[in-house]
């Protein structure tokens, strides 16, 4: 017997079996091809509900080819499942339920990562990926823009949200995608997921002055002071000139009451911008407001209490001189402001001054006309 010659015709024989089993495989995944391009060419045509079905009918092959060891890392079967789950995930949003029950719950998910790998592992798709990823954000942008003006924000930043990971898929961070993230989210009241999207921005200097700024906002309006204050720390460090982290910082020192703070902070913003009126506004009123709340207490003492009494009004004077000045600058800047106008009527009268009492009675007079 030659065993030479048996050996020789086993080992053709088991070359044929795995020829025969790799030739299937790869017809598996030219099924999905064939199928997938059979979905084009009928939703190019307008016939939905072809397309459906040829959409399936390349999941199906798709995820025959992506469990099987011969074609699972196979560039071509990466980028085909991308392609695939991808198409799948835009049609579910034309609400079939039929069709809807075969779209997985993490297709965006599926359709990503199946990308990425294809698009890491060899270049041969690449530049199939990024047209690919580019016409899914034109497609998406103004869904996206069009949800958001009509205030459906939650919709809007699930939108964009969606954007950014596909970006992800060619290694890049799209980080206007995660400022509107933030924008949908502080407009949908959810100001904790805001200023994570926005710090992630100024983590990642993207319009540095604006986000840090959004950011702090965005935890004192969740009132998460502590993590406000530790951020605008942070944010300072890097941008030492930005007004608005001050005035951001001096906000959060009137709602906790820190006196010291409140000048520190409102004054350095001022410093930097000698015209900034909101921060004026908010030094005289935290101290005009402090001045008048110790005397309405005075005044609901019993005669009896003459000295505490006193002491209250005395106290009240030393906040009204402290706010007197800050008001004076902000009505030099808003001349007609009545509300502050009749503030500073009272707090020159409580003082005695009687020149400037008469000044601002005029002005006052005149915003009314």
């Amino acid at each position: 017997m030659n065993y030479l010659n048996m050996t020789k015709g086993a080992l053709l024989a088991g070359l044929t079996f795995i020829s025969t089993i790799t030739f299937a495989q790869k017809k598996i995944e030219t099924d999905a091809a064939l199928a997938f391009q059979a979905f084009e060419k009928a939703q190019m045509g307008g016939s939905m509900d072809e397309a459906k079905k040829q959409l399936l009918k390349a999941k199906e092959s798709i995820d025959l080819a992506a469990a099987n060891p011969e074609t699972e890392k196979s560039p071509k079967t990466l980028f085909l499942k991308g392609e695939i789950y991808t198409s799948m995930l835009l049609l579910k949003a034309l609400g079939d339920a039929e069709f809807n029950k075969n779209v997985p719950e993490d297709a965006k998910d599926q359709a990503i990562k199946a990308y990425k790998q294809s698009y890491d592992i060899s270049d041969k798709y690449d530049s199939d990926i990024k047209n690919s990823v580019g016409t899914i954000k034109q497609m998406l942008h103004p869904i996206g823009s069009a949800a958001y003006e009509a205030k459906k924000y939650k919709e809007a930043g699930v939108i964009f949200g969606t954007i950014y990971d596909y970006s992800s898929v060619l290694n890049q961070v799209d980080t206007l995608y995660i400022y509107y993230q933030g924008l949908a989210a502080e407009s949908d009241n959810d100001f904790v997921k805001a200023a994570e999207f926005y710090k992630k921005c100024a983590d990642l200097n993207y319009k540095p002055n604006d986000t840090y700024r959004a950011a702090a906002m965005a935890y004192i309006r969740a009132g998460q002071n502590e993590k406000a204050i530790e951020f605008l720390k942070q944010a300072i460090q890097k941008s030492p000139k930005d007004k608005h982290l001050y005035f951001a910082l001096g906000t959060i020192a009137m709602e906790t009451k820190d006196d010291q703070a409140v000048l520190d902070n409102l004054n350095k913003a001022i410093e930097i911008d000698p015209k900034y009126s909101d921060a004026y506004f908010n030094l005289g009123s935290y101290f005009s407001g402090k001045g008048f709340d110790l005397r309405q207490k005075a005044g609901d003492l019993p005669p009896s209490a003459k000295k505490e009494s006193d002491e209250l009004l005395n106290k009240s004077l030393e906040f009204y001189g402290l706010a007197m000045v800050p008001l004076e600058k902000y009505v030099e800047i808003v001349p007609k402001d009545v509300e502050v106008l009749n503030s500073l009527v009272k707090i020159a009268r409580a003082l005695k001054n009687t020149e400037k009492e008469a000044k601002y009675k005029q002005m006052l007079d005149a915003a009314k006309q």
